[in-house]
């Protein structure tokens, strides 16, 4: 048990973030609980894909008690954690992520932009429709189909506007594929 306290106690500091996290500023729980999350860090450092899928599922699993990990992790300079801690914060949702979300939307990396719409859209707030809309211009078609699709999921007269703008104004087939289901699922 004295190792265990020991491991616990040291700083957690992943390649990329320039945050030090602890467990007293990344989680709330027990000590298993604060080993778990320290663990499930590291492994989003990880080069191989698979393992840092792993890692986003496992903060899943932990739930709501990994969201400050999560957010913390969005200052990385490792676009693929601001990734996966964009895609755990939409899974897990609650209002916590919401403005972290938000955010995210404006990252230089076009990945996280992605992640970060497809999580507004699946926790639904409706405060989110102006700034995905916005995304309807990004260089990136992928995230403007993210965007799309989460305007969709959203619903609601400001969404369905978006989306039929963003239709007059689209180029690429795949964009407006997108939109055109987003239309149908946000008119249901």
């Amino acid at each position: 048990m004295r190792s265990l306290q020991r491991m616990i106690d040291v700083p957690i500091i992943h390649r990329g973030c320039e945050t030090t996290m602890t467990p007293k500023n990344i989680s709330p729980g027990g000590d298993r609980l604060d080993s778990r999350i320290k663990e499930l860090i590291s492994m989003l450092s990880d080069p191989e894909k698979g393992v840092r899928e792993e890692a986003m599922r496992g903060f899943v699993a932990i739930g709501r008690p990994a969201v400050p990990a999560c957010i913390s992790l969005l200052e990385s300079t490792d676009w693929r954690v601001r990734y996966r801690a964009a895609e755990t914060l939409g899974l897990i949702g609650g209002h916590e992520a919401y403005d972290p979300l938000l955010s995210a939307l404006q990252d230089s990396k076009d990945h996280v932009r992605y992640m970060a719409a497809k999580g507004l859209g699946l926790i639904g707030d409706s405060r989110a429709v102006a700034s995905l809309a916005a995304l309807q211009h990004d260089e990136n078609e992928f995230v403007r189909r993210s965007a799309a699709r989460s305007l969709g999921q959203i619903g609601g007269r400001e969404a369905i506007r978006a989306l039929r703008q963003a239709l007059d104004t689209e180029s690429v087939e795949a964009v407006r594929a997108a939109i055109v289901e987003a239309l149908r699922d946000a008119g249901r």
